[in-house]
């Protein structure tokens, strides 16, 4: 028979098990150890990259400029897209603070621009030519 005590802390192991197998999962989604922006900074290309997250509005509204914007660009300029929630490591590594957030970088990866919230295609247009990306 088991008493109210025992089941308290049979109950509170079980809590303590599942604590920790959270913990354990949510920590191995860390950044993948080569990221999308790794590639074509190493090319030679300059990198527009988003960080947002799909549930978030003005990420959403972004999401069609940014794909227009890779294929006008295509051959002179990568345009990614990042999740916050995949690239955990990026974020912080780029003091992400709020999304979305852009930052355009440079042939060398140095970050050249950072622009938060949504951003129109006209205005983005605009400061890629102010910076010699055309």
């Amino acid at each position: 028979m088991i008493t109210r005590c025992k089941l308290n802390i049979l109950v509170l192991v079980v809590a303590l098990v599942v604590s920790c197998l959270v913990l354990i999962t949510g920590c191995s989604k860390s950044t993948p150890s080569v990221t999308p922006i790794d590639q074509p900074l190493s090319t030679g290309q300059p990198v527009l990259a988003e960080f947002g997250r799909g549930t978030c509005i003005p990420c959403q509204d972004m999401k069609p400029i940014l794909e227009e914007l890779s294929k006008e660009y295509d051959g002179r300029m990568r345009v990614f897209i990042l999740s916050v929630d995949d690239y955990r490591g990026l974020t912080s590594q780029y003091k992400i603070m709020a999304i979305p957030t852009q930052i355009i970088f440079n042939r060398e990866g140095e970050e050249l621009f950072r622009h938060v919230g949504f951003w129109p295609r006209s205005e983005i247009i605009a400061k890629l030519n102010d910076l010699g990306i055309k």
